[in-house]
């Protein structure tokens, strides 16, 4: 998976993180999947939070889903480095506010909404997300379900 979310084509860069969502949904049911997922985690990140930013809709959309899986999930979230968790929010927040595309602010705001990092790493980034959830629901896109998604955020 790794190699394919690394590749410079669009078709194995989707693959890639197709495959990801899936073993992802596929770990839930599965401790000891769920166990390799958690520390295969890390070395995702970076390149999921370099994909977020990435000008195709269909690849930006498909790392945010895997994103929000890795800092929803309690056995992932748990592994993320304080460093790296306040990258993905940093991310999240500045992704949020510049993208045009309503399917990445959505899925931006969703990740905000069921993220499950650290209470006091979220803190020390509550004014950005602040913003980056009022201006979703000024909604400047237009998009009634990323004002809906911003309404979701109350974990922070």
């Amino acid at each position: 998976m790794k190699t394919l979310i690394t590749s410079n084509t669009k078709l194995n860069k989707s693959l890639g993180y197709s495959s990801l969502l899936n073993y992802q949904e596929q770990c839930s049911n599965s401790p000891p999947s769920l166990h390799a997922l958690a520390e295969s985690s890390c070395s995702f990140l970076h390149l999921i939070i370099a994909d977020v930013s990435d000008d195709d809709e269909e690849i930006a959309a498909q790392a945010l889903k895997c994103l929000g899986f890795m800092i929803y999930h309690p056995s992932i979230v748990a592994t993320i480095p304080g460093e790296n968790a306040k990258m993905v929010l940093e991310s999240l927040a500045k992704h949020i506010i510049a993208t045009k595309m309503k399917s990445i602010c959505n899925l931006g705001v969703w990740c905000i909404s069921v993220q499950q990092i650290e209470a006091s790493v979220l803190a020390a980034h509550s004014n950005s997300l602040l913003q980056a959830v009022v201006h979703a629901l000024d909604n400047p896109i237009g998009s009634l379900s990323t004002t809906f998604e911003a309404m979701q955020v109350s974990s922070f």
